[in-house]
């Protein structure tokens, strides 16, 4: 491996409607929550489901995108990179976050939730 690069894709859901707001440079922005699943099965056999939450940052028009392509519980394959940031909480302790920068994003639709994929209209890509 001669080339190390900073990439996540996932496929989950959003959590909550996107909200734009627009920096004082006047680029649009939007953080959102995003869920993923995991299953597995426990020592009894059976399955289990985990939940996992992501914040998601979409920049210019990909913010504005997602804002008319979607909505909370949308399926959404996205691509990213993750970006760690430092900051001191309230009580003066450093702290440590981690978001996932968007670079790409697809809308999944799916027409019965058994399906494991659909194909989406080009303009829904970005």
């Amino acid at each position: 491996m001669s080339i190390l690069v900073n990439s996540v894709q996932l496929l989950g859901r959003l959590g909550a409607d996107a909200e734009i707001k627009t920096t004082n440079q006047g680029t649009k922005v939007a953080n959102i929550r995003f869920a993923t699943n995991e299953y597995f099965k426990n020592a009894k056999g059976e399955w289990e489901e985990t939940t996992y939450w992501h914040n998601l940052v979409f920049w210019g028009k990909h913010a504005e995108k997602l804002s008319s392509t979607s909505k909370k519980g949308t399926r959404l394959l996205i691509q990213g990179s993750l970006v760690y940031q430092e900051y001191v909480d309230t009580h003066a302790i450093k702290r440590q976050s981690c978001e996932i920068r968007v670079l790409q994003f697809m809308v999944i639709n799916s027409t019965n939730k058994s399906s494991s994929m659909g194909l989406p209209d080009e303009e829904e890509q970005l």
